[in-house]
């Protein structure tokens, strides 16, 4: 018999000990609202078959979906609501942002931060030894207090490595890029951008007013560092690294490049739910779509959708119903984004009084059922929504202002997928001339499909994949 020299006995034994190792656990912690989750719900489910133990801090909603996907749900104490209208009368668009992240980002610091620190201390005793990776959607605040100087969870003698997963645009300030807020159209002349300083600068006292918030907040949780620049940056920067689920042509040139950012891709789209009932109206979609693309009887598919979190359907569902309703080319669903939910008829200033025979209300129905079929999609801007509408490429008309809904429409406007209302309760006249703009101009379409071939060859799974496997010791 041959003899075997000791190097190659030591390959051996090394191969054998990785093939042994145990993948790393996943903890997941995300804000507790639907925009902010639902991404990390998928990336979840994603892990879960390929081997990993995941477990997701989410809220009671979500906890069914993130169960349904393998991994362990863990309850969020923190329960987000929105801020009263009214508690910002009168303020600047800016100081309304300044407060409502007070009220909605800040103040849910200490719960983030005490159910990621037990929960890590959990990890810690029940499987000790075994490295932790956290999987952090990126205003989710748990991750703040420890940043700045809070005692690492017992067990721990380093922070876990934080994989940040965006579930928004590049929020990083950037002198050739309009201040984050207004939406203001990207054109960096000489004149724009030190309109653009001005703007920076006016801002900082209100920016220094928040972290002096944040501060009050984290230091009883034992931050011991203040906390610098503006929340959006900050939010870039969180952890190890900051994955972008998008392309970067989805948005503006950018003179400052954060080492940390990646992009990956769009998440692609989900199968449907095999035990999803379809509407009894759903063969006029499908029969619609076999359609030659000549037939005369073939209609266009219009999709609306309010979003997921205001749904104020006088705001964007109704004028959208109103502009198309005379339309008999036209095939008009709408989506309310939550079970059981109806419109009122007869109600309000400017009353629904019927659905016109052209249009299909449903309380639910998954973005990705019906946009592969759609022609137009019209939602306010929520990046979810942009995002959906790019997997699909499908292009839009996009209307909204509040949070992050009016840069995400600048930035669709600019790239040119869609057209950008610029108000959050447009007019039925202006609805119809955003949808007439759109299927009457192919470039809107074109641009929709050259987005969606580049994000899926990103392949922004196997992408995530890999990151998780450069972190793990």
């Amino acid at each position: 018999m041959g003899s075997v020299s000791n190097g190659t006995l030591d390959g051996f034994a090394d191969h054998a000990n990785h093939a042994a190792k145990e993948k790393p656990i996943i903890l997941g912690l995300a804000f507790p609202s639907p925009g902010h989750i639902q991404g990390m719900v998928q990336v979840s489910t994603h892990l879960v078959s390929k081997g990993y133990k995941v477990f997701l801090i989410g809220y009671e909603d979500y906890q069914t979906s993130i169960e349904k996907g393998g991994a362990e749900f863990i309850r969020h104490p923190w329960r987000w609501v929105l801020p009263d209208p009214k508690s910002t009368e009168g303020m600047s668009l800016h100081d309304k942002l300044v407060s409502n992240l007070k009220f909605v980002f800040v103040d849910a610091t200490p719960a983030a931060f005490s159910i990621l620190k037990d929960t890590l201390e959990r990890l810690r005793i029940e499987y000790p030894g075994r490295q932790v990776i956290v999987l952090y959607e990126s205003l989710a605040q748990g991750v703040l207090p420890f940043m700045y100087g809070a005692p690492l969870p017992k067990g721990f003698d380093s922070m876990p490595k934080v994989i940040n997963f965006s579930t928004t645009m590049d929020l990083s300030s950037d002198p050739l890029v309009p201040p984050f807020g207004p939406g203001l159209p990207y054109n960096p002349t000489e004149e724009n951008i030190q309109i653009w300083k001005n703007i920076y600068d006016a801002r900082v006292p209100s920016e220094k007013a928040l972290n002096k918030h944040y501060d009050d907040t984290m230091r009883p949780l034992g931050a011991t560092i203040s906390m610098e620049g503006w929340l959006w940056d900050t939010s870039m920067r969180v952890g190890d690294i900051t994955l972008l689920p998008t392309s970067a042509s989805t948005d503006y040139p950018r003179q400052t490049k954060n080492p940390k950012i990646r992009y990956i891709g769009g998440l692609p789209l989900k199968p449907m739910n095999p035990d999803f009932v379809y509407p009894g109206w759903w063969s006029e979609i499908t029969s619609n779509a076999a359609l030659p693309a000549s037939s005369p009887e073939k209609k266009k598919v219009v999709m609306v959708a309010q979003g997921t979190a205001m749904l104020d359907y006088s705001e964007l569902i109704v004028p959208t119903i109103k502009a198309l309703a005379s339309r008999d080319n036209v095939i008009l669903v709408a989506t309310l984004g939550k079970r059981g939910a109806s419109i009122a008829l007869g109600e309000g200033e400017d009353p629904l009084t019927e659905i016109p025979a052209n249009t299909k209300v449903i309380d639910y129905l998954p973005y990705d059922a019906l946009l592969p079929y759609a022609d137009v999609f019209i939602c306010n801007a929520g990046y979810g929504g942009f995002m959906h509408g790019v997997m699909n490429g499908v292009p839009m008309v996009l209307a909204g202002t509040q949070a992050d809904k009016a840069e995400v429409a600048a930035r669709a406007e600019y790239v040119g997928v869609a057209v950008n209302l610029r108000v959050t309760s447009p007019s039925p006249g202006a609805l119809r001339a955003g949808i007439d703009k759109v299927l009457s101009n192919e470039s809107y379409k074109n641009k929709a499909v050259e987005l969606k071939a580049e994000n899926e060859a990103m392949d922004a799974m196997g992408q995530i994949e890999k990151i998780v496997e450069e972190f793990t010791e």
